[in-house]
């Protein structure tokens, strides 16, 4: 038995005829035939080469970002692409976000060299500026870190460890100003900082000691 042709709707919202594939009574297109497989392998290649071109891209973003960064700056790439992998998937407009972002804080600009670069590669700034602002929202840029990197003259690295232990014991709080007056007290008090690190170091015997403990009694039971 034959069968009947009708008229049927696409999921690309194309009216075509159901025995020839030709696309009919549809804006902005005369007459184009999806009968055959062509059709479908051209879409299929441009879809590929696309694909294959975006990865490309971060390739070639990423690897040029390795080469110009400082160990320092790799590892704080690294950190922050890891924690926002955890929510999204990263391209090369993120990449160079966290990039920038990362040389903000530490108070540097961008080169003309990564200007030109960008530019060859065809990533708009825009673009760029967009994922820096949803960095800075996943983030939530801390006013007093920021002065760490930016301003404070000291040892930025050891600042930073001492920030993060008063704010894991709950001796600082409160805003910003006041944030900062707290952890300058510590930076500048050679007894209160000594302090504060001894309390961290003890703490991590204590738990590397009891990790031991209980490690033994797990393989003893097995023995």
């Amino acid at each position: 038995m034959v069968e009947e042709c009708t008229i049927v709707t696409t999921r690309e919202g194309y009216t075509v005829d159901s025995c020839t594939g030709e696309v009919i009574d549809f804006e902005a297109y005369d007459s184009i035939d999806y009968s055959g497989l062509e059709y479908y392998e051209r879409v299929s290649s441009k879809r590929e080469k696309s694909t294959k071109e975006v990865k490309d891209t971060k390739k070639v973003v990423l690897n040029y970002l390795l080469s110009i960064m400082t160990d320092k700056e790799k590892e704080e790439f690294y950190r922050i692409l890891n924690e926002i992998e955890k929510h999204r998937k990263a391209d090369a407009a993120l990449y160079l976000a966290i990039y920038e972002y990362v040389l903000e804080r530490e108070g540097k600009t961008i080169s003309r060299d990564y200007i030109n670069f960008i530019k060859a590669r065809g990533i708009g700034t825009y673009s760029i500026r967009q994922r820096k602002k949803i960095l800075r929202q996943m983030l939530k840029d801390d006013p007093v870190v920021i002065y760490i990197y930016n301003e404070y003259s000291g040892n930025k690295e050891e600042a930073m460890v001492v920030y993060r232990l008063l704010k894991e014991y709950g001796l600082i709080n409160g805003k910003a100003k006041k944030r900062k007056e707290i952890l300058m007290e510590y930076l500048n008090n050679k007894e209160l900082k000594k302090k504060l690190l001894e309390r961290y170091y003890v703490e991590s015997l204590v738990k590397l000691d009891v990790w031991n403990s209980n490690s033994t009694n797990f393989i003893g039971f097995f023995v």
